[in-house]
């Protein structure tokens, strides 16, 4: 599903440059449940954020399904995230002003689906917050947005879950339970990649991919 051929990434700012990633060779299957673990600043996040089309490599070559994503123009980036990815980040990143149930509908809205409510219901239902729809983020805890997150990425049914510390805002018992959303996505047969520092969350995953200083020291 997805390979990673000698990935690199640098940031140049004119006065220094950065080596994010430094040949990043990397494949993953689809219908598995990775976890990307590495101490802060060892490139975690520059990678999901390339496996997501959300930025380019500086030079290396991205396939996603034999598609060559790394000659993608910013167009063809953006209906591929659109058409294949969906994120779960850290902070949520849900819209306060929208309830729990709009914020799952938007990416219906977003594609025009019609019959969004049973869509939307079942997604709730999936991870067990049905009875928080009509409430808005502000109102509900920390692992309930993050579950309406998740209920939201399920709405977009896309094959692909990226997800940058999921549990990193929540306690032990919740990031848990987050963790649980996750492995059954996983079973209804999405690919699940997940960034995070926890390595008890990592354990729980069928795969474990270790990066330090931008180069990947163990799988």
């Amino acid at each position: 599903m997805i390979e990673l051929k000698n990935i690199v990434k640098d940031y140049d700012n004119g006065k220094c440059c950065t080596h994010a990633l430094r040949g990043v060779n990397l494949k993953i299957e689809k219908g598995e449940l990775v976890s990307i673990v590495g101490p802060s600043g060892s490139g975690k996040s520059t990678l999901l954020n390339i496996l997501g089309g959300m930025d380019s490599a500086t030079s290396g070559e991205y396939m996603y399904n034999g598609e060559l994503v790394s000659s993608y123009d910013f167009i063809k980036l953006h209906c591929f995230r659109k058409e294949n990815i969906s994120f779960v980040f850290q902070n949520f990143a849900l819209m306060n002003q929208y309830t729990v149930y709009e914020n799952v509908e938007m990416p219906l809205l977003a594609r025009r689906i019609k019959k969004r409510k049973e869509i939307v219901r079942r997604c709730l239902e999936n991870v067990g917050i049905m009875e928080l729809a009509n409430k808005y983020p502000t109102q509900i805890s920390g692992g309930q947005q993050q579950r309406c997150a998740i209920a939201r990425a399920l709405a977009a049914n896309t094959q692909l879950i990226l997800a940058d510390e999921p549990t990193g805002a929540l306690d032990k018992a919740t990031a848990e339970e987050i963790i649980d959303c996750f492995i059954e996505m996983n079973k209804m047969g999405k690919t699940v990649i997940i960034i995070t520092h926890d390595l008890n969350i990592a354990k729980r995953c069928n795969k474990i991919i270790h990066i330090e200083d931008g180069i990947l020291v163990e799988e």
